[in-house]
């Protein structure tokens, strides 16, 4: 009778009856879109314990989405993605709001230049509301495949230097909170078409202007 059960339970157990893995047997391209389904880079890592076949293809996808990863494991998730080539078309990083940096504009500017490291195409980059209010300022890395920056609630001034380089594919530029000295980035961006500007600080309270020889649509609110 115990045998009988015994071989019962084991006829009911998950898995291929052959015992193959077919879905590990696919070409990496099949299992890359699979992940990609997910829509999240957590949940993609996530499939790592399923077989050692899937550890560490998560890092070779073009589009990365961090959503609800903890702020101080963000540094050390971006560390593992695959560096160009192949590059990553969308970076999307978003803190969630119970997550709060152990530090200050160090944390910031370290994530920063993680992001910038992986070429991203297309970035968005968003911190919880009332992380900081100290007027420190943060530098600007130079993302210089950048089409689309997408930068909400970042808690310190940005700072952007000629001496970094520039910014020479972003055509949309949208910045949502935080000081920012807007002369000084727009210098590095010579062929912006589209800029966008919610709720942010400008270092000259008494006027705003905006040069650029190639912008096509300017949105301001909340300024």
């Amino acid at each position: 009778m115990d045998l009988g059960t015994r071989s019962r339970r084991r006829s009911f157990e998950p898995g291929p009856a052959d015992g193959v893995d077919s879905l590990s047997a696919l070409p990496d391209d099949l299992l890359h879109l699979v992940l990609a389904w997910l829509g999240c880079a957590a949940a993609a890592a996530c499939t790592g314990l399923l077989a050692r076949r899937w550890r560490g293809l998560w890092a070779r996808l073009r589009d990365l989405a961090f959503r609800d990863v903890a702020l101080p494991s963000l540094e050390a998730a971006l560390g593992r993605v695959a560096l160009p080539p192949p590059a990553v078309f969308l970076l999307e990083i978003r803190v969630p709001d119970e997550n709060r940096p152990p530090a200050g504009a160090g944390v910031v500017a370290s994530l920063l230049r993680a992001a910038a490291r992986l070429w991203p195409e297309k970035l968005v980059f968003t911190f919880p509301l009332g992380l900081y209010r100290y007027p420190t300022e943060v530098d600007l890395p130079c993302f210089h495949r950048a089409t689309s920056i997408a930068l909400e609630r970042i808690p310190f001034v940005l700072r952007a230097q000629a001496a970094r380089g520039e910014f020479p594919a972003l055509q949309t530029l949208s910045l949502k909170g935080g000081e920012v000295d807007l002369g000084a980035l727009l210098s590095l961006c010579p062929y912006l078409r589209v800029l966008r500007l919610k709720g942010i600080s400008l270092r000259d309270y008494s006027t705003t202007t905006v040069h650029s020889a190639s912008l096509q649509e300017l949105a301001m609110e909340d300024m």
